[in-house]
């Protein structure tokens, strides 16, 4: 049986749309299902977040350039357990600055006074590489592409860009396949801007082109098509990688899974929290954006659940190994549950009508030889409500 190819959602920047990828996409056809999103009309980074998850159905790889690095960082904050390999190119995640503010509205000015065409020239050439100002007809694509923009679609965007929210520390809660794309000549989002968010992302990769500038995407299309191919195949070689170490990692990841779960049902909550990191982090599928700290704050979310008999059923779990001390576990969990103990009959408690359908995504290490659970990110996806 023929395996369909994964979906790749391609996010354009700051005044980008489908030609900043179409050149990759073609190359990467055979690859993935590849589509692009650019975000003209909206103003805010967390609705172009949501404008992207409301029309991409199922779990999909995400790769972002400059601002739409931005948005991708934000789909993942939203829907973490959707995003199964994560790509951000030419792009940051520091906050707002003082000194950035002027320099945007200069940019304003310039296309309320001059037009869009002349922002064009303020904008886009200093940006690019000097390999990509002497392409001739790259720049004049390029200019093409921004003069489409609006005034207004640009002063949405600026907009989201200088009220984006500080990424910086959702950086540590990545563990899929990630892949950080820079170029010698990006001045506006530099090497070193990307070496620091890979310190962060455990696991992650960083690709440098020589000769590339900010616009990386269409000024060496081939190098960051083939940096993309090589990072969808990740999750592929690790699979195919059956060794006995492998297979026992597996077996040992999956069985500490299955155990929380069970001491999660018998509400044995000191063990439960034994099985997490000391900095081990919890996303609860009831909150999925609250984010509980640290072994005991963990203990005492649990201490504090109203008492409840509940039944988690685990299935299709997946493991990825990203190196011999640090693996993911991918879990789809059925919910049962009942509020209190009402005993029906030959003693058995009735469930409420009540059954939630979610998954669990949980990072796991090794610690002195033991694989605990460093990270657990829960989301409800199905609600289905019986006859009362």
């Amino acid at each position: 049986m023929l395996m369909s190819n994964p979906q790749l959602v391609c996010l354009a920047g700051l005044l980008c749309d489908q030609r900043m990828w179409a050149s990759i996409a073609a190359q990467l056809e055979k690859e993935a299902d590849v589509k692009i999103v650019s975000f003209a009309g909206f103003d805010d980074l967390t609705a172009m977040a949501q404008h992207v998850l409301a029309n991409v159905e199922g779990d999909f790889a995400l790769a972002g350039h400059s601002m739409g690095g931005r948005v991708a960082l934000e789909i993942h904050r939203l829907a973490p357990q959707r995003i199964t390999h994560l790509a951000l190119l030419n792009t940051g995640v520091h906050p707002r600055s003082d000194k950035e503010i002027p320099g945007r509205m200069r940019l304003l000015e310039a296309a309320k006074n001059q037009g869009m065409s002349a922002l064009a020239e303020q904008w886009l050439t200093p940006m690019m590489s000097p390999k990509g100002r002497n392409n001739g007809e790259l720049m004049a694509t390029l200019r093409q592409m921004v003069a489409s923009y609006s005034l207004e679609d640009f002063e949405k965007q600026i907009h989201a860009l200088l009220n984006r929210p500080n990424a910086e520390e959702q950086l540590a809660q990545i563990s899929v396949p990630t892949l950080l794309l820079s170029g010698t000549e990006d001045t506006w989002s530099p090497v070193e801007q990307h070496q620091k968010m890979q310190q962060k992302i455990l696991g992650s990769e960083l690709v440098v082109i020589d000769g590339a500038g900010h616009m990386a995407p269409v000024e060496e299309p081939a190098k960051v098509a083939q940096a993309l191919k090589s990072w969808l195949q990740t999750n592929r070689r690790a699979k195919n990688d059956q060794t006995i170490e492998n297979i026992l990692i597996e077996w040992q990841c999956q069985k500490r899974i299955t155990h929380s779960i069970n001491l999660l049902d018998q509400g044995r909550w000191q063990e439960l929290a034994d099985c997490y990191t000391e900095d081990g982090v919890l996303f609860r599928p009831s909150a999925p954006t609250e984010k509980i700290e640290g072994r005991e704050a963990i203990l005492a979310s649990f201490t504090a659940r109203p008492a409840k008999e509940t039944c988690h059923v685990l299935a299709n779990q997946e493991t990825q190994i990203i190196h011999a001390e640090h693996a993911i576990v991918t879990s789809r969990v059925v919910l049962f549950a009942a509020n209190k103990k009402a005993e029906s009959l030959e003693g058995m408690v009735q469930a409420n009508a009540d059954v939630f359908i979610g998954r669990f995504v949980d990072e796991l290490k090794r610690v002195q030889g033991e694989w605990l659970i460093a990270k657990r990110q829960g989301s409800i996806e199905l609600h289905y409500k019986g006859a009362e």
